[in-house]
This record gives structure tokens, C-alpha cells and sequence, in this order.
């Protein structure tokens, strides 16, 4: 009985004692899922033809090119070169363009347009009016016509260089008439022969006062 007992032990401990199974070696294998033969397509995505894309923001005009009001004119009444005279329905009584040497203080005709008269004098000084004539100066934003010089009540027997850049409208007070000069000059008045170029008109309507 004894050794029954025994052999039953043997045996349950040399049972207990050998290695597992390894997997796979026994018994029903689990199948892992087969990969599918194609893989899925993608979602399809729909776009909408009928939108369009934004519209730009619109810049104000002349943001991109810097462009901006046009200037003022500049003090003492210089303007660019150009038509010097404002149009207007008063008609001239004369007009034209004339050279002239400060160095001989030539005088100006007004009614010719020519050197020979009494009128106007240029000096290296400055302009001097002549036989009661006088002078003033156009102010920067004032209007090239009969009407501003009409309207004009300070009036001076002489202007200074000093006062008059090249290109400088003058107004002119010739008798009952009103005229507007333009005076362009070199701007070294120290040169030997120095020379002025007038350009102007003087209106037929007579003015009181």
C-alpha cells in the first residue's frame, strides 16, 4: 500500500514538472483576420464649382501710387511754366513777351510790348513803375485774371528783388487799366549781363480808382 502511494506521487510530480505546450503546437490555432485583397477607398469630397473666390478689397484711389491732392502754389504767387494767365472773357487791350537787360535798366512798354517806352523800368535793383504806374504782387492761390488784379487796392511805386522770385506774377496798375505781369530772371543778379523775360497782358476794360 505503501508503494502504491508512492508510485502515485512520482508520477503527479514528474506530470507537474514537464515544460507547457508552446503555442501553436497543440491544439486549435486562432486565425487572425486576413488582410483584405484591396484597401477601402477614401471618402469622396465634393467641391462646389459655383462658389468663387473672394474679391478683393477695392484701394482708395492713388493708396498704391502715392498719389494725393495736387499742390498749392508756392509764396509770392510762382507757378510752374505754362499758359502764365488765367482764361477769362475780358478782353486784352495788349499782350506779349519781351527780353529785357537789367543791366541797361531798359524800360518796358506796355502797350507795344517792346523796350522802348516809359512804363515799366528794370533795374538791378528791382522793377520800377513809371509816369504814375504801380505794382503789386500776386499772392500764392490767387486766380491769373483781370479780376483779382481789379480787385487789388495795395499798390507800390517799386518792388525789390528781394521780393520777386522767378516766377513771380505781378499785377500792374497802367493808368485806368489793369495788367498782370510774369517775371523770370536768372537767379544770380551779380552776373555782368543779367536778363529778364516779361510776359504778360493788360485788359481793355477801363478800372476807377
Amino acid at each position: 500500500m505503501l508503494i502504491l502511494l508512492m508510485a502515485i506521487m512520482t508520477t503527479w510530480a514528474l506530470a507537474r514538472s514537464s515544460p507547457p505546450t508552446a503555442p501553436g503546437a497543440a491544439g486549435p490555432t486562432s486565425a487572425s483576420p486576413s488582410p483584405s485583397s484591396s484597401p477601402s477607398a477614401a471618402p469622396s469630397i465634393s467641391v462646389d464649382q459655383s462658389l468663387e473666390p473672394p474679391t478683393p478689397e477695392t484701394q482708395p484711389s492713388g493708396a498704391a501710387t502715392g498719389q494725393g491732392p495736387s499742390a498749392a502754389p508756392t509764396a509770392g504767387g510762382v507757378e510752374p511754366a505754362g499758359d502764365p494767365f488765367a482764361l477769362s472773357d475780358v478782353e486784352p487791350f495788349s499782350s506779349g513777351s519781351v527780353t529785357l537787360s537789367i543791366s541797361h535798366d531798359e524800360q518796358l512798354d506796355l502797350e507795344d510790348w517792346d523796350p522802348y517806352g516809359s512804363d515799366i523800368q528794370f533795374t538791378r535793383t528791382g522793377i520800377v513803375g513809371r509816369d504814375g504806374n504801380q505794382l503789386t504782387l500776386l499772392q500764392a492761390g490767387e486766380a491769373r485774371s483781370f479780376s483779382t488784379c481789379q480787385a487789388k487796392t495795395a499798390w507800390a511805386s517799386a518792388l525789390n528783388w528781394s521780393q520777386v522770385s522767378a516766377g513771380t506774377y505781378t499785377c500792374v496798375k497802367w493808368g485806368a487799366r489793369r495788367g498782370l505781369m510774369r517775371i523770370d530772371y536768372p537767379p544770380d543778379l551779380n552776373e555782368k549781363y543779367p536778363e529778364v523775360i516779361v510776359t504778360g497782358v493788360v485788359w481793355a476794360p477801363a478800372v476807377k480808382g
